[in-house]
């Protein structure tokens, strides 16, 4: 139910009119998902009629549904002209709800054409009313819009953030709408984590719930994440019936973005089951839809998805040329520029945010001073008052009382005042230290993920080359298979850093045995050793039982014999060693290979610090796999150093408390 505020005089035609206007408005919004032809007609008729009589409420309200018809059926660049000048008129007329409403969908309407800086700015200025203002729908639609723009950035710490954040909110909410969204949105959350059973339940409950409301939107929307599940689990002929009913509706009610994303679940289930002719028809339906819409992301998939149709196909040509439009949009997409952009508009909103908090406890003190102002005042005058009823002695004794009293209080305000100052010093130090180490792994991602699949790419091409000669063949792959490792090593220590950032590290020590895991870390390395003719040797003792945490024991080792075989020669060697002492055993990995200068080791261990250095086959490194390494040996009780010198080898040792 709308309520339309008269803020002119309420004489009877007029009302009858405002009646109208607000019935047609209650009908055009139930029909935006049932009849989108019929629902826009009639909110123009609104958007006329409530211009004429000056309801903007009513305009307000009108001009949002319109924004969600026109970018359901794919219309993003009216979308967005209408919505500025939607903008414009809340402002105007100070409709501060609208105003976020609109600039969170004019965020929509550049989020599916792939403009991401402009939707993280629209999104951003949306979140600040609806934080200040509490409007939870508000605040979950546009915390999950955020997280899926950072997670299509690659900016994981950020995307889960914002999905937490948006979780607290499903947990709280408790009507039969906000139940529904719950259900979808955890049924996301579960297929991402893999318990496929627990997110079946929960897709099946929001499909009931859809059904219930007649909600066809919903329904399609909830068959192509029972789809995507169903694709993860190799179940492609059930995939390709749950896409076909999303398209099906979709197809009917002509919103293009479920349109799109229930033909992309069709072309790739029709690939995996070697249709390749319908999974080719249903891709270029895609290019077509995107192209004519300007939804670059679903254009790159398409491309994509086309690209390795015609690499099962064995067409290198057509495919290659595939390959190019998709790095091309991707390029546009998620270029340095972009990303930067990004990341500066969220520190910006952050910084914002926390000034205001700096402010708000400014005036809690403000408040505070003069509430104790007003007491003493209260206090000396009563005071004044009886002391006219006592003796004169008494009212000498009296004050001398109470200026301690003051004293004292005023002491209290000052320490805590010197308290809170510390805690924004130590805040403000915080802050800095974390941008620094975020410069530092954005930095990682653009510099060295870039460059290992650039490697890779150029690989490819040269071998997709008719005039390259097979016998160079071996020694390119072995760098492709270096660029491989080393963007596995990268992306493995930067999830396991984010993963610590945003839930806390936690040890959960046990017993131990040193020998398995050593083993275990030698076996998944000899492919990389035996590429490089280096020997591996396991000489710890089969006796050896550390108490500490197996995961992180496990990671340590992988890190130090993975930067072994990295900065030692062909023909080199590599040892893991371990001696007993009474409350530890010490751990050494040794190697002789190129060594340290003496000026990079006091750095080493430190991420914001270290600077990556190319191995012997011009593997990369980051210097983040040996701050997880010490961190994670502290955090067990351990210590870590290195012995080093250049073009000699290095020997890094490690300590753990013994199993007793």
């Amino acid at each position: 139910m709308i309520v339309v505020i008269c803020h002119f005089s309420a004489i009877e035609g007029k009302a009858i009119a405002q009646d109208s206007i607000s019935i047609k408005l209650q009908q055009a919004t139930a029909l935006v998902y049932v009849n989108p032809a019929l629902a826009e007609a009639q909110l123009m008729e609104v958007l006329a009629a409530s211009e004429e009589h000056k309801e903007f409420i009513t305009w307000c309200e009108a001009a949002k549904q319109l924004a969600i018809l026109q970018i359901n059926s794919g219309r993003f660049a009216q979308a967005a002209s209408d919505l500025q000048k939607a903008v414009q008129i809340s402002e105007q007329w100070n409709l501060q709800l609208y105003h976020a409403h609109f600039k969170y969908l004019l965020g929509n309407s550049y989020h599916a054409q792939g403009r991401f800086s402009l939707a993280v700015e629209n999104y951003l200025s949306a979140l600040r009313y609806f934080e200040s203002a509490k409007v939870e729908s508000g605040l979950l639609n546009t915390y999950t819009s955020l997280a899926d723009v950072y997670s299509r950035q690659n900016n994981f710490s950020k995307a889960i953030e914002f999905n937490l954040k948006a979780i607290k909110l499903f947990e709280q909410r408790k009507d039969r709408f906000r139940l529904l969204s719950s259900y979808e949105q955890v049924g996301l959350w579960y297929a991402r984590q893999g318990q496929v059973k627990k997110a079946e339940d929960a897709y099946k409950k929001a499909l009931n719930l859809y059904k219930e409301l007649g909600n066809k939107a919903g329904i399609a929307a909830t068959y192509i994440n029972m789809g995507d599940l169903s694709f993860e689990l190799k179940s492609y002929t059930l995939a390709v019936e749950q896409y076909s009913f999303a398209n099906n509706i979709s197809n009917g009610l002509k919103i293009t973005p479920l349109q799109t994303r229930s033909l992309l679940g069709l072309a790739k289930s029709h690939a995996k089951l070697k249709d390749y002719e319908l999974a080719a028809t249903e891709y270029r339906k895609v290019t077509n839809l995107a192209k004519e819409t300007g939804m670059k992301i679903e254009l790159e998939e398409a491309y994509e998805g086309l690209a390795d149709l015609y690499r099962s196909l064995n067409d290198k040509q057509t495919s290659k040329a595939y390959q190019s439009l998709s790095n091309e949009i991707k390029d546009s997409l998620f270029n340095d520029s972009i990303l930067r952009r990004t990341s500066d508009l969220q520190l910006h909103y952050e910084a914002e945010k926390k000034q205001a908090e700096i402010e708000i406890f400014k005036k809690e003190d403000e408040i505070k001073a003069m509430q104790l102002r007003q007491t003493n005042q209260v206090k000396n005058f009563f005071i004044a008052l009886s002391v006219l009823l006592v003796l004169l002695i008494f009212l000498f004794v009296y004050f001398i009382s109470e200026n301690r009293k003051i004293n004292k209080q005023l002491k209290r305000g000052l320490t805590e005042l010197e308290i809170k100052n510390q805690e924004i010093s130590i805040q403000k130090e915080q802050l800095s230290q974390l941008n620094q180490v975020k410069d530092r792994f954005f930095s990682i991602i653009s510099h060295d993920l870039r460059n290992n699949l650039t490697t890779m790419k150029l690989y490819f091409d040269l071998v997709s080359n008719p005039s390259y000669e097979a016998s160079s063949q071996q020694e390119f792959g072995k760098e492709v298979a270096a660029s491989v490792q080393n963007t596995i090593d990268l992306l493995e220590n930067l999830l396991v850093w984010a993963s610590g950032q945003i839930k806390g590290v936690r040890v959960e020590p046990k017993k131990v045995n040193l020998y398995a895991l050593a083993e275990e870390n030698i076996g998944m390395l000899r492919t990389m050793a035996i590429q490089k003719n280096i020997a591996l040797h396991n000489e710890t003792d089969q006796d050896a039982f550390l108490y500490a945490d197996a995961n992180m024991v496990n990671l340590v080792l992988r890190n130090l014999l993975s930067n072994a075989l990295k900065f030692t020669k062909e023909g080199g060697e590599v040892s893991i060693l371990s001696e007993e002492f009474d409350n530890y055993h010490q751990i050494s990995v040794i190697d002789n290979g190129v060594g340290i200068d003496v000026q990079k080791l006091e750095s080493l261990f430190t991420a914001h610090m270290n600077v990556s250095t190319q191995g012997t086959a011009n593997e990369k490194g980051t210097g983040l796999g040996l701050m997880l390494c010490k961190d994670f040996t502290e955090k067990n009780g351990g210590k870590i150093w290195v012995e080093s010198e250049a073009g000699k080898g290095s020997s890094f040792m490690l300590t753990f408390p013994k199993f007793q």
